[in-house]
C-alpha cells in the first residue's frame, strides 16, 4: 500500500495534479525558517488522498542494517492505518549506473509547485542503488546527492552519487579510504556553487583479539566539484586509541558557502565543533559546553549556518536538556525540563535561533510529539504525531524555505509488518500530508532520511527486507 494523506486539502482527495518538475518553487533544500508560530490546537488527522505505484521496486522496506540510516530508536506501539482510496501513477524510474535496467518509462509528468504533495513520482531499489543512504541533499537543477556505504555485508566503502530529477546517475565515486578498511559516508552538504562535501567515518585500525579488540576511526571530509572531480580530503586528526579500547565517531556536516562545518561525537565523548574554509583549512575548533552526565543517546543536528542543537536526557537530577550553539560553537540558549524523563528521539536546527525536538513528552502521554523552540529558547508550540503506531520517527533533512519540515520513520502495523512513513509538517505545526509505503514480500520496512530538492520536491531513502537480504530504497515525491 502506498498512501498519501492530505490534512489541509480534503477537497482535493482524489485530485493528483502533476506537471513539469523544472518549474521550481524557489525553495532551497538547505534553508531554514525564522518564523515562530503558536499552535492553536492539534491539527485533525490527515485524510487519505491518493495511492501511486512505486515503479521499479517490488519488495518491502526495513531498517538500515548499517545502523547509519536512522537517528532514532524509540518505539511507540502498534496499530493500523487507514486504507488508501486514491489513483495510481504509471511512472517508473530509470536505473542507476550500478543497478539493473528498469522496464518502465521515465516518470512523466512530475509535479509542479502548488500541486498536492506526498505523491510518489518514482522509486528505485536494491541493485538500482549503490548502497544504503544515510546522507541525502538537494543539488543543482533539482538533482539529489546520495551518500552512504556500498552494500557488502559487514564491510563496504563510502560512496557519493549525483542523480538528476528522474533518478538517472550523472556521476558517482567510491571512497575506499586510506587504510582499505570499512568506510561509511554519514552526511552530505552542497554549497550554493554546487560543490559537494561528504562526511565519512573512516576506519584506520581494526584488530580482533580473543576476548576483545582495538578499533579506531576518524572523520574525513571530501570535497567534490559539481562535475564530480575530487578537490581535496581533510581528516580530523586526534591521538590514537589505547590498546583494547575503541573510538567510533559519528557526526554531522553543513556548509553556508563561506565555511564548512563539522560536528563530531562518539560514545561518552565530547561534542567537537570544527570550521573549515573552502580549501580545507581549519578556521576554528571548539568543544561544545554541554551538561555533565549527558545520556549516551544524545540527539543533535547541525544547521546550514553552522549552528548546533543538542537534546538529551541529563542525570543528577534527571531531566531533559535542550541547548543551541552558534556557528562558532558558543552557547546561544538552553532549557531544562525537570518534568520530562524520556530521552529525546531527534533534534533539528531552525533558522533565527529556533530549534525542534521530537520525543515522548508528558504534555501528550503515549504519543511522541514535535516541540518547536523560538529564537530565545522559549517553547513556541507542541504537536503530537498523528498515529500511536509510528515507530523510529525522526526529523529528515533541513527545514524548507517556507518553514515546512520532514519527519521520516515507520508505521508499525504489527510485530511482523511495518511500512515506510514520511510526513510534511507546516511551519505552524499542522500536518500538510502523510505518505505511507508498503513493499513486499516481507512487509518490514523503515524510512532512513529525507531531503528537499531545489524545486521543493522530496527525496526519501529507506530500506526493506528482501528475499535474501535487507536492501536499500529511494523515492521521489511531490513536495506540495
Amino acid at each position: 500500500m502506498t498512501a498519501a494523506k492530505i490534512a489541509a486539502f480534503p477537497l482535493l482527495s482524489v485530485v493528483l495534479a502533476c506537471g513539469d518538475a523544472s518549474g521550481g518553487s524557489g525553495s532551497d533544500g538547505t534553508s531554514t525558517s525564522s518564523e515562530t508560530h503558536t499552535s492553536t490546537g492539534g491539527a485533525p488527522p490527515p485524510t487519505t488522498s491518493g495511492e501511486t505505484e512505486s515503479g521499479t521496486s517490488g519488495s518491502g522496506t526495513a531498517s538500515d542494517p548499517s545502523g547509519e540510516g536512522s537517528t532514532s530508536t524509540a518505539s511507540t506501539g502498534e496499530g493500523s492505518t487507514g486504507q488508501s482510496t486514491g489513483e495510481e501513477s504509471t511512472g517508473e524510474a530509470s536505473a542507476g549506473s550500478t543497478g539493473e535496467a528498469s522496464t518502465g518509462e521515465l516518470p512523466t509528468p512530475t509535479c509542479e509547485p502548488g500541486d498536492v504533495g506526498g505523491v510518489l513520482v518514482w522509486s528505485q531499489s536494491a541493485a538500482q542503488l549503490p548502497g544504503f543512504m544515510p546522507g541525502l541533499a538537494g543539488g543543482a537543477d533539482d538533482s539529489v546527492v546520495l551518500a552512504g556505504r556500498s552494500v557488502s555485508g559487514n564491510d563496504g566503502d563510502a560512496f557519493v552519487e549525483l542523480r538528476d530529477a528522474q533518478g538517472a546517475t550523472l556521476w558517482s565515486d567510491i571512497y575506499a579510504g586510506v587504510n582499505g578498511l570499512q568506510d561509511t559516508a554519514l552526511d552530505v552538504a552542497v554549497d550554493p556553487a554546487g560543490f559537494i562535501h561528504v562526511l565519512v567515518a573512516e576506519t584506520i585500525l581494526a584488530v580482533e583479539g580473543e576476548n576483545s579488540g582495538t578499533y579506531d576511526g576518524r572523520l574525513v571530509v571530501l570535497r567534490y566539484a559539481p562535475d564530480g572531480a575530487k578537490v581535496w580530503r581533510w581528516e580530523h586528526e586526534r591521538p590514537p586509541v589505547a590498546p583494547w579500547t575503541s573510538y567510533s565517531p559519528g557526526g554531522k556536516l553543513a556548509t553556508d558557502g563561506q565555511a564548512i562545518f563539522v560536528v563530531e561525537h562518539a560514545f561518552a565523548g565530547p561534542f567537537e565543533h570544527v570550521r573549515l574554509d573552502a580549501s580545507g583549512n581549519v578556521l576554528g575548533e571548539t568543544t561544545l559546553a554541554v551538561p555533565a552526565w549527558l545520556h549516551y543517546a544524545a540527539r543533535y543536528d547541525l544547521g546550514p549556518d553552522g549552528s548546533v542543537v543538542i537534546a538529551a536526557l541529563v542525570e543528577d537530577p534527571e531531566r531533559v536538556w535542550v541547548g543551541r550553539f552558534d556557528d562558532q560553537g558558543a552557547p546561544s540558549w538552553s532549557l531544562d525540563f525537570a518534568d520530562e524523563d524520556s530521552p529525546p528521539d531527534s533534534a533539528l536546527v531552525g533558522e533565527g535561533g529556533a530549534a525542534y525536538m521530537l520525543g515522548s513528552l508528558k504534555e501528550n502521554p503515549g504519543v511522541p510529539s514535535v516541540r518547536k523552540f523560538s529564537g530565545d529558547g522559549s517553547v513556541a508550540w507542541t504537536q503530537p504525531l498523528p498515529d500511536a503506531s509510528l515507530d523510529s520517527v525522526h526529523f529528515g533533512g533541513a527545514v524548507r524555505g517556507d518553514g515546512a519540515l520532514l519527519l521520516v520513520g515507520g508505521n508499525k502495523q504489527s510485530s511482523e509488518h511495518k511500512d515506510l512513513w514520511l510526513a510534511l509538517m507546516a511551519a505552524d505545526g499542522a500536518w500538510s500530508w502523510i505518505f505511507e509505503h508498503e513493499l513486499g514480500p516481507q512487509g518490514w520496512g523503515d524510512g532512513n532520511t529525507a531531503a528537499f530538492t531545489t524545486s521543493g520536491a522530496v527525496v526519501v531513502s529507506g530500506s526493506f527486507n528482501g528475499e535474501d537480504a535487507v536492501q536499500p530504497w529511494l523515492g521521489r515525491l511531490c513536495g506540495g
